[in-house]
Formats: structure tokens, C-alpha cells, sequence
């Protein structure tokens, strides 16, 4: 089993909101959280049309940050609780998903 820890998620969200916003992230604003969900309370806003909540096992670990670019403005990423598998990782603004990243198996 590969443990992949909560800094390697705020890493790479880091660096996929550097390459979409085309600007600089300050890290010191970057703040989150890991938390399990029940696949029901996952809201439907952070899925991409090609996944939807049936493709989802009945718990999921959702890292979720603070971007530092907006209020209103979070990254984060839904993997399984073993962290083998990343689902979607995703920059939501208000109640859109502006980019995502459907992931697969890592280890």
C-alpha cells in the first residue's frame, strides 16, 4: 500500500492552480483540511460530467484547500481511503468547477 500524505496533495494543487490562474500562489495562504466523506455527502459540484457519485466507493478522502486567489476559491482532491487511487482533483470558484483532473491508480 503507498501512503501518499496530505502535503503532496496541497503540492500538486499548488501547482495546478500556478498553471491555471498563469500567476504565483503564495503557499502561506494555502490551508486545508483531510476529511473522510460518505460518498451521499459529496456534493455534486466537484464531480466532472464523466464521473458521477456512483462511480465512487462508499467513503472517500477529501483534501480540500484554500487557493489564496479568491474567497470564494478552493482546490481539492477526492481519493480512496487508502490514498492508492486519486478520483478528481479540481479548482472550484462559487459553485463551478473551473478545472479538474480525473486521476487512476497510483501505486
Amino acid at each position: 500500500m503507498k501512503i501518499i500524505d496530505e502535503q503532496m496533495w496541497k503540492q500538486a494543487l499548488i501547482v495546478a492552480a500556478r498553471h491555471y490562474y498563469q500567476q504565483p500562489i503564495d503557499t502561506s495562504k494555502v490551508a486545508g483540511e483531510a476529511i473522510v466523506f460518505d460518498r451521499d455527502e459529496i456534493d455534486g459540484t466537484l464531480l466532472p460530467e464523466s464521473l458521477t457519485l456512483v462511480d465512487l466507493p462508499d467513503q472517500v478522502v477529501g483534501y480540500t484547500y484554500t487557493l489564496g486567489v479568491a474567497d470564494d476559491t478552493f482546490g481539492y482532491a477526492l481519493v480512496n481511503l487508502e490514498c492508492t487511487t486519486l478520483y478528481v482533483m479540481g479548482i472550484v470558484e462559487g459553485d463551478q468547477l473551473v478545472w479538474y483532473q480525473e486521476g487512476g491508480e497510483t501505486a
